[in-house]
């Protein structure tokens, strides 16, 4: 029902390296993706239905034909643009710009590591375009893509309102409000960080490629699980193409507890972080929980790993930074945590912060969202 084109055998190598190895087998809104090459196998029923539920338009095809019409589609895809055009003038650009100026480049270094991330790959890509390989772990489960064929007009019409309401936090606040992206996230509404995920990746003007079931293995191996049985830490892959240059990446996202109990129930995963090449790091609204001691194994992960350490105060707390290891900005304006994280003292950052700011931060970010105390530490490796 779609075609599929065959990968070249040194293109082929080269995707499957970075990313699980192969079992044997806009208005200012949205950037148009670029077609992919004739020598990349496209999964475009895939592509087209994620096109379908991001509000971006594709080849009417099949069903989707008929749903378009019966759906309301024109005026939701109208609802996306705004809500990205919003994101966009309030804050999407600023970080862009204030990224591409005070971020260190390193071409050697291809893989964005951001964990507690839930499915939130557009503020990977806004601070870390040029990454490869992009890892996400979280505890919301992967779920699955509509079948939109079977689902009824109103079912549809009604699961893209719950994407329309789940992307507004995001959008406005930089981060997903956990109460309510568990209700969002359930299978009665869209089921899982997969749709929105593809919906992130299709609305930066990408183009999807294949979506796998991948897993890791108690060896910490991470293999393409599609046809595959056993022990494994389930997660999701989805490879597509950049905009920029046609490239293949891919974005994986695993669904385990990181916690020092948890990876003591997967030593597979254990394994798998401590083998992850030279990485950035991007922290942000992770409920202060490498504060604790009861995550120092992934935080020791992130120093071991990391080549920079981006994140605001709800990541790693100052106190853990080894200065004779680490340089370290300081950008904004730093606030006590308040509400559920009241109990957070920081004391040194907060004196830190009154002695070395190096600049200001033109955009709100994370729990402090909306208001003008968004801070961001910033770790480089000496």
């Amino acid at each position: 029902m779609f075609k599929r084109v065959v990968f070249p055998l040194f293109l082929l190598t080269v995707i499957i390296s970075v990313s699980c190895k192969q079992k044997p087998a806009v208005k200012e809104t949205v950037t148009q993706a670029k077609p992919a090459p004739a020598a990349v196998a496209v999964d475009t029923a895939a592509d087209n239905l994620i096109s379908f539920i991001s509000g971006v338009s594709c080849a009417e095809k099949g069903c989707l034909r008929t749903l378009y019409n019966k759906t309301g589609w024109e005026k939701y895809s109208e609802n996306i643009d705004t809500l990205f055009s919003s994101g966009n003038s309030l804050r999407i650009r600023n970080m862009k710009d204030w990224a591409g100026k005070e971020l260190v480049k390193d071409n050697s270094v291809k893989t964005l590591f951001y964990p507690f991330s839930g499915p939130d790959f557009l503020n990977a890509d806004i601070y870390y375009p040029e990454a490869d390989q992009y890892i996400l772990i979280g505890l919301e489960p992967i779920g699955e893509l509509p079948d939109l064929c079977s689902m009824k007009p109103d079912s549809v019409k009604s699961y893209l309102n719950s994407v329309h309401r789940t992307l507004k936090d995001l959008l406005k606040r930089s981060y997903f409000i956990t109460k309510n992206m568990s209700k969002d996230l359930s299978k009665t509404r869209i089921n899982g960080t997969l749709p929105m995920m593809s919906i992130f990746i299709k609305r930066t003007g990408h183009q999807i490629v294949a979506v796998h079931r991948i897993g890791v293995d108690t060896l910490g191996n991470c293999v393409v699980t599609d046809n595959l049985k056993g022990n494994f830490v389930k997660g999701v892959r989805i490879d597509f193409m950049s905009p920029a240059d046609n490239k293949v990446k891919s974005v994986l996202y695993f669904r385990t507890d990181i916690s020092d109990k948890g990876l003591d129930k997967t030593p597979g995963v254990r394994k798998y972080l401590s083998s992850l090449p030279k990485s950035y790091t991007f922290l942000k609204a992770a409920s202060f929980l490498m504060h604790n001691n009861d995550f120092s194994d992934i935080r020791n992960c992130i120093f071991n790993t990391s080549v920079t350490i981006l994140q605001d105060d709800s990541g790693i707390a100052y106190r853990y930074f080894d200065r004779q290891k680490w340089n370290i900005k300081l950008y904004g304006k730093y606030s006590k945590p308040k509400g559920e994280f009241s109990y957070i003292k920081e004391p040194d950052l907060e004196e830190a912060f009154k002695k070395e700011t190096v600049g200001n931060l033109p955009y709100s970010l994370g729990y402090n969202w909306g208001t003008d105390h968004t801070s961001l530490l910033y770790a480089i490796k000496k």
